[in-house]
């Protein structure tokens, strides 16, 4: 890889299992490193130190669903299922199917202006219900079965105008996939909105 990529990647729970499956967007460099990543977290208020903290899925009726980007939220970069750690280096996740190239060939510069769409659209969806730190998102289905990470990482391809992509020995559990977090009408504004004067 000598250009930067946006791909598609899957945490799989539990790891290296076909049970269940995270989904998330995944930034790569021009080395073919994972250097960031957009996700939708069950999330939880740490009232003690003021700030929203990820967990692997919720259960209690105060979990919300948020959108992160690892930009400014490094703590919520995930491990991504077929990619070499510890440097997390994306090409044998490609070559094996297990993550989906979306676009490639990108600058650094390119790769903000595809992303501004999705981080605008994570805003919003924060911005659902009121709360900290720019909003307490949605509530998180019990156990993740209703809206929940993996419709808000279809969120985020619709916005950014990609396809669903199919990976290679899929996961048996993909709960909330091919969901919506946001209005059909808001999806189509997010993803004819002008983006060249985005800076990610």
């Amino acid at each position: 890889m000598t250009s930067w990529s946006i791909n598609a990647a899957e945490l799989r729970i539990p790891r290296r299992s076909r049970l269940a499956a995270h989904r998330m967007i995944v930034i790569g460099d021009a080395r073919g490193q994972a250097v960031r990543q957009i996700n939708g977290l069950a999330s939880w208020y740490d009232q003690a130190n003021a700030c929203w903290r990820n967990k692997p899925i919720g259960y209690l009726p105060s979990d919300r669903l948020r959108g992160y980007d690892s930009k400014s939220h490094p703590r919520t970069f995930m491990p991504i299922n077929g990619a070499s750690g510890p440097d997390w280096r994306l090409p044998p996740a490609i070559e094996s199917g297990a993550m989906r190239v979306l676009a490639d060939g990108l600058s650094a510069e390119a790769v903000d202006r595809r992303l501004a769409p999705a981080l605008e659209a994570i805003r919003r969806i924060n911005a659902l219900s009121e709360g900290p730190e720019g909003g307490a998102g949605l509530p998180y289905p019990f156990m993740g079965f209703g809206r929940n990470s993996n419709a808000f990482f279809s969120t985020m391809l619709r916005v950014m105008g990609f396809e669903e992509p199919a990976f290679a020995n899929p996961a048996f559990l993909v709960p909330g996939a091919r969901g919506h977090l946001l209005p059909p009408d808001v999806v189509s504004a997010l993803r004819t909105a002008p983006t060249a004067a985005a800076s990610g």
